[in-house]
């Protein structure tokens, strides 16, 4: 495992155990690098994990602090992240048509997004998913084959994320999400009913294993007229 992937363990392990507790501003930087013996690059790749799994915050020109750890949430993350058919689970049928499976190296854009190397191979999955038969969005996944070995066309009809916690014993630990827009392309159109000047809703995911590997890369695709996001906002 890399370095800065068992740096993150341990800071990670330090807030869950409250030896770093809520509020709490980390050593800096330079410390932190001196404890770990490691580099600078190391320690800000190892601190950007644990900022996308929410758990620390940068605030410009104070320095690094602890968010607060509550682990109920992990729960509500991973009903988030358990996948549609987790989510769905009791209410609708969850079906899906594998679109394209292939295995293909990672570029420039892919390595960043799922801190590998350049050239590594992973899977490239386009499924259709329907709810009770209707379609309901278009899924535009990557994983990278060395996290998620074996993966076969039966485990793409019906649940990856069962496959990986069931089967591969890996745990789902959080994501990192972000929504966006933009006109429709022939593939929308074709599975989503789309017409050309009419956009679709984008879910772009990338999701952490328990051990801060990214493990996914997915662009969800919704019709515009299907998509609803909904969320609590708290002040602290």
């Amino acid at each position: 495992m890399s370095k800065y992937k068992d740096i993150a363990d341990d800071i990670r392990a330090k807030i869950k155990n409250n030896e770093y507790t809520f509020g709490q501003k980390l050593p800096y930087e330079y410390v932190l690098c001196m404890s770990y013996h490691c580099n600078k690059e190391t320690m800000k790749k190892a601190l950007e994990i644990l900022v996308k799994e929410g758990l620390i915050i940068r605030r410009r020109g104070a320095g690094t602090f602890v968010k607060d750890y509550d682990p109920t949430m992990e729960s509500a993350t991973n009903k988030f992240a358990r996948g549609l058919t987790g989510k769905y689970a009791g209410i609708k049928e969850v079906t899906s048509e594998v679109l394209e499976f292939e295995v293909v190296p990672a570029d420039e854009v892919l390595s960043k997004k799922l801190q590998i190397d350049i050239g590594d191979f992973v899977y490239h999955i386009i499924r259709l998913r329907f709810l009770d038969k209707k379609p309901h969005l278009i899924d535009i996944s990557y994983m990278p084959i060395s996290l998620i070995p074996n993966l076969k066309l039966e485990h793409l009809k019906g649940s990856i994320y069962e496959y990986i916690e069931n089967v591969l014993k890996l745990k789902i630990q959080s994501c990192h999400l972000t929504i966006n827009a933009a006109l429709s392309t022939p593939l929308e159109q074709q599975y989503l009913g789309l017409k050309e000047y009419e956009p679709y809703i984008q879910e772009e995911q990338i999701s952490y294993l328990s051990n801060g590997a990214i493990f996914e890369y997915t662009l969800a695709r919704h019709h515009f007229a299907d998509f609803e996001f909904q969320t609590i906002v708290v002040q602290q």
